[in-house]
């Protein structure tokens, strides 16, 4: 399973400015981040309630189905990636949504079709909490490539997306934990073609059970939006590991998980493998939560589907 990744890129060469070219047609933009931030960790993202502006407390934390946010392992060995106009990374997106409440999160997504960016299901419809309603996003400004202040293909705000319809419906947040993703369209057109096909988009990669003793120890890679007090608010953090399929119960197929590096903010990035051989991009996982091991979604065959159904 399958599926291509449609932008060029460009040899690396010392010396050689690649912003240049690999931008050339694009809206290249300055951006800000939103005026208000907060450090209150809220399952995966960060947010604002509107009676914080008013000088009331901030929601305090309530992990639910997304757990608590995610976890460095040991030291942080993650690294910033510095030119984010290149592929894969190009493909790659901070989001900044904004919800029917008034409150601003934070989240990654990635390319995976000509107007398709897929995301954590968390990211643009939070489950109510014992202490919060359910929140949903109004728009999201989607910024493929960010990089600080810098948005090399320009920026879109969206207002269409979907999530997993079980997501919302099941009852149980352990229930609703595998559909834990969803899609923000992207409509918007460089030079008659869609945004998607001028960057590119990742593949999609489902192991099945024959295939699963070639996954496991696998190195996957891993990038996405950080939102912490040490790191540029904007800019794109790298980091790699292996995965580990275990032979004995408890397991559960529809889940992956990995020792990476990640933490709020990251949600809804891509894991992926690196196939040197045919050049190729292949994301295996949807980063949605942590807990010492980090965990997404996996792509498995009825992931891929609703993937490939909601990109076409």
């Amino acid at each position: 399973m399958t599926e291509t990744n449609g932008g060029s890129s460009i040899e690396r060469v010392p010396g050689f400015n690649a912003l240049r070219p690999m931008t050339a047609g694009f809206d290249t933009a300055r951006v800000s981040g939103p005026t208000l931030l907060a450090s209150v960790a809220d399952g995966g993202f960060f947010s604002i309630a509107p009676q914080a502006l008013v000088g009331t407390a901030p929601p305090l934390p309530a992990y639910g189905a997304t757990g608590k946010p995610e976890d460095v392992i040991g030291v942080d060995d993650r690294v910033i990636i510095p030119d984010t106009s290149l592929t894969p990374w190009r493909c790659i997106c901070h989001l900044e949504i904004t919800y029917t409440s008034g409150q601003v999160g934070f989240g990654t997504g990635w390319f995976a079709g000509e107007r398709a960016v897929i995301t954590a299901g968390h990211c643009l419809y939070a489950r109510p909490t014992p202490t919060q309603p359910a929140r949903r996003a109004r728009q999201v400004r989607v910024i493929p490539g960010r990089n600080g202040t810098l948005a090399p293909y320009g920026y879109v705000v969206a207002d269409k997306f979907e999530w997993h319809a079980k997501w919302e419906s099941e009852k149980q947040d352990e229930d609703a934990a595998p559909y834990d993703y969803g899609v923000i369209y992207v409509d918007h057109e460089v030079n008659r073609a869609p945004f998607g096909e001028r960057i590119g988009y990742f593949g999609l990669r489902s192991y099945d059970k024959d295939e699963e003793k070639l996954f496991d120890m696998a190195i996957v890679n891993n990038a996405g939006y950080p939102h912490e007090a040490t790191k540029p608010y904007g800019t794109l953090w790298f980091n790699a590991g292996r995965v580990h399929i275990p032979d004995t119960a408890p397991r559960d197929d529809r889940f992956l998980e990995y020792m990476i590096d990640t933490t709020g903010g990251d949600s809804g990035s891509p894991v992926f493998l690196l196939d040197s051989t045919a050049n190729q991009r292949y994301v295996v996982a949807i980063h949605t939560t942590g807990n010492f091991i980090n965990r997404g979604v996996r792509i498995t065959a009825e992931v891929y589907d609703q993937i490939l159904a909601w990109t076409k």
